[in-house]
């Protein structure tokens, strides 16, 4: 009979002790400031910046599709929201500073951004397509087409290396001539729509850094969101 342990038995176990206390540790995340807990049945404390669809200053306060995305978070988790209206770079500096929960704005994937704050993953993709009226048909190509685009865009010069011929005007667009928009935009105005993609928006939210625990909550809930784009056509259409 063996009465005497095995020497690297016994050094062994310190080191499996620590393995499992590592990784008992790292099962669930954890929050820096403690944002889930003090969220959950709570006060979220909301930054918003008008953008709309995505959120729209309306009289009776915030509307559209991320303002129903996370009343609809916040009515989960049994949480009293606390809007606060500002700037985009004002809301992403008090984002940093952890005086703000979440940040929504319509906001898209960007170097900047990730700076200053814990994006989400892209929730949505907003796909930009020449859109043509009622009445009007989509050209074979762009090649010297007459193409009409907010005056701030991202999609001209993809236009001009086509051939097409940009023209930059305030919204609301004319309703007479084609047009570079999202799909979502397009379908709420009963446009007919290319079939190639000249730009894609990936749309998410910001989160503190280092609330790991609150992330995983928002980006399930964001993951478990359907219709995104019947969505945004419903709010453009309401406009």
């Amino acid at each position: 009979m063996i009465s005497e342990k095995h020497p690297c038995l016994s050094s062994c176990v310190p080191c499996l002790l620590l393995v499992v206390l590592t990784l008992s540790g790292c099962r669930y995340p954890q929050d820096i400031e403690g944002s889930m807990e003090r969220i959950d049945n709570g006060v979220m404390r909301v930054g918003v910046s008008e953008n709309p669809p995505w959120v729209i200053e309306a009289a009776d306060g915030p509307a559209g599709l991320e303002v129903e995305l996370v009343q609809a978070l916040a009515d989960e988790l049994g949480a009293t929201i606390e809007w606060h209206w500002g700037g985009e770079s004002h809301l992403l500096l008090a984002l940093e500073q952890h005086q703000l929960d979440l940040v929504i704005s319509g906001l898209t994937e960007n170097a900047r951004i990730s700076q200053l704050a814990a994006p989400t993953n892209a929730y949505y993709q907003s796909d930009y397509r020449v859109g043509a009226p009622l009445g009007m048909t989509l050209p074979d190509t762009l090649e010297g087409q007459d193409i009409t685009l907010s005056a701030v865009n991202h999609v001209a010069r993809s236009l001009e290396k086509e051939g097409a011929v940009v023209h930059l005007t305030t919204p609301p667009l004319p309703d007479n001539q084609l047009v570079v928009q999202p799909t979502w935009w397009l379908m709420a105005h009963d446009y007919a729509m290319s079939h190639d993609t000249l730009a894609t928006d990936a749309h998410i939210m910001a989160l503190p850094k280092g609330e790991n625990a609150w992330m995983m909550a928002v980006q399930r809930h964001l993951d478990s969101a359907s219709d995104i784009e019947q969505r945004l056509k419903g709010w453009e259409t309401d406009q």
